[in-house]
């Protein structure tokens, strides 16, 4: 019998939970990324930009292994009314390397990703700030303010959102509830930025950069989830952190960087974080499996009881199969 956790199954779980029990899943997984076998993505490019990625990862101490498969195809999905991605996840026990369960990665994935974005503004934003600018106020958007709200409950923010097709609408509405948020609508990317401590994206697509780099003021944090439309920031900011530095040596400017570390290296006291109120800091969060794993690992263990499906799985019994 293996276990066979749903879209709703995941949901029901995780959204149970505190934002701030997967802020410090988040930082487990950094201050503990040296034990997870994590190699590289494997891409896998169709037509338009839509894409397969396998996110292979192992953590022998929780005896557990991962291979997550990634699909995004926007076009194929939006006829249908779906969010343009899709992930699935298989799960073993790393030691006898028996399947354990079948997750939707969907939720999964949008959760940990808004925590690690989240994590990335509260490690790297200017002590206190005051003002956050958003654009693309999707599910991972959501994700991501729910941490952050929760985290900074008694501080008093004012959240610019960019307009755009009514999501700022459902996005005030979805936050009515935390009284220290004051949301503002914003017409353009420069009204985003003006003036902005930490400004975070989680748009899918984006043909250019949002603003020149001038438009940043001296001391902001800049978190592009989907790594797009700060480019031209790569070679004008102070430093640029990232979750892998492997995963981002492909970007053009990698090389003009002024300064690139690692996040586990600032946790772990190996590399300096911010160090003044006036950088100007990019974070590229490329994605980490290890995320997905802890994140999974933590749900079966919620699961442990009841929810999950059992289904029969029939696999090899005898060592001479062939008759």
């Amino acid at each position: 019998m293996i276990n066979v956790i749903d879209f709703e199954d995941v949901r029901e779980i995780l959204g149970s939970l505190s934002p701030l029990d997967m802020l410090a899943w988040v930082e487990w997984c950094f201050e503990h990324k040296r034990d997870f076998q994590m190699p590289a993505k494997i891409r896998l490019s169709q037509p338009r930009g839509d894409y397969y990625a396998c996110m292979p990862c192992m953590h022998e101490g929780l005896d557990f292994a991962i291979a997550k498969m990634v699909g995004r195809h926007v076009e194929a999905n939006r006829s249908e009314g779906l969010p343009p991605m899709t992930s699935d996840v298989l799960c073993y026990h790393a030691s006898s390397g028996k399947l354990r369960a079948l997750v939707d990665g969907e939720y999964v994935t949008t959760v940990r990703t808004g925590a690690c974005a989240a994590h990335s503004a509260l490690l790297y934003a200017v002590r206190g700030f005051e003002t956050v600018g958003l654009i693309g106020l999707g599910n991972i958007m959501t994700s991501f303010m729910d941490v952050l709200a929760t985290a900074v409950a008694g501080r008093h923010l004012t959240v610019k959102l960019y307009r755009h097709n009514g999501q700022e609408c459902r996005f005030v509405e979805r936050f009515a509830g935390f009284d220290n948020l004051r949301f503002e609508f914003c017409d353009s990317y420069e009204e985003v930025a003006d003036g902005t401590d930490l400004i975070v994206s989680a748009v899918t697509r984006a043909e250019g950069d949002f603003c020149d780099p001038s438009f940043y003021k001296r001391g902001c944090t800049i978190i592009p989830i989907m790594t797009l439309g700060f480019q031209g920031c790569d070679t004008r900011f102070d430093k640029v952190f990232t979750d892998e530095v492997e995963q981002i040596r492909g970007f053009k400017f990698f090389n003009e960087f002024k300064s690139v570390a690692n996040t586990d290296d600032v946790l772990m006291g190996n590399a300096p974080g911010r160090e003044s109120d006036d950088e100007r800091i990019l974070v590229y969060n490329y994605g980490l499996a290890s995320l997905d794993l802890l994140f999974i690992y933590k749900l079966l263990e919620l699961d442990c009881e009841d929810g999950a499906s059992c289904i029969r799985y029939r696999p090899c019994s005898e060592r001479y199969f062939m008759g």
